[in-house]
């Protein structure tokens, strides 16, 4: 019996060492998971902010390709429709030319001109190109080339007294300036 007492001593007296150190362990092994997971969750955090950024930036470049794209077609057509704007102003200038001759206007010649002039006309707005309104507008070098410039007592300002070949924007930039002759208020001397 007193075998079986110091035996259940040792037991006891073993179990709190074993106990601590798989405590120890256990604890030493959570620290080491928990470590591991810290690892793991900034590593996860920094693919993810890589990723973020890289589709960001795909995103960006799409936009851009999307963008030039865009720009192409809208101005694929812009150096041949510039060149079509002096067919444009010729007939222009043939209708003008006729304006005060009452026969010359029921003249079916007269109104072959005025027939293609309108459809020309039509061909350009279609292609989104728009005339610059000038005549009677106030002198902008932005948009009106000067041919010359006249002293009009009329005027106030600087301002669009004839227009010589009208100015046109495609797609609301400005494809050709308006050639225009300014008027220039007389200065009382």
């Amino acid at each position: 019996m007193e075998e079986e007492t110091l035996k259940e001593e040792n037991d006891e007296e073993i179990m709190p060492d074993e106990t601590e150190q798989c405590e120890e362990s256990e604890e030493s092994e959570i620290e080491t998971l928990k470590k591991q997971m810290e690892d793991l969750e900034t590593k996860a955090s920094n693919f993810e902010e890589k990723y973020l950024r890289a589709y960001a930036e795909s995103e960006n470049i799409r936009k851009r390709a999307d963008k030039e794209r865009r720009d192409i077609i809208r101005f694929a057509n812009k150096e041949l429709l510039s060149n079509l704007l002096s067919f444009m102003d010729n007939f222009d200038r043939a209708l003008e030319s006729v304006q005060k001759d009452d026969e010359m206007k029921n003249n079916e010649f007269y109104k072959g001109v005025e027939l293609i002039s309108k459809s020309f006309s039509s061909f350009l707005d279609s292609n989104s190109v728009e005339e610059i309104k000038s005549l009677g507008e106030e002198f902008d070098p932005n948009i009106h080339e000067a041919l010359s410039v006249i002293d009009s007592p009329d005027v106030k300002t600087d301002t669009v007294v004839q227009v010589y070949a009208k100015g046109y924007n495609l797609n609301g930039e400005l494809l050709r300036t308006a050639k225009v002759i300014i008027g220039k208020p007389v200065s009382e001397e």
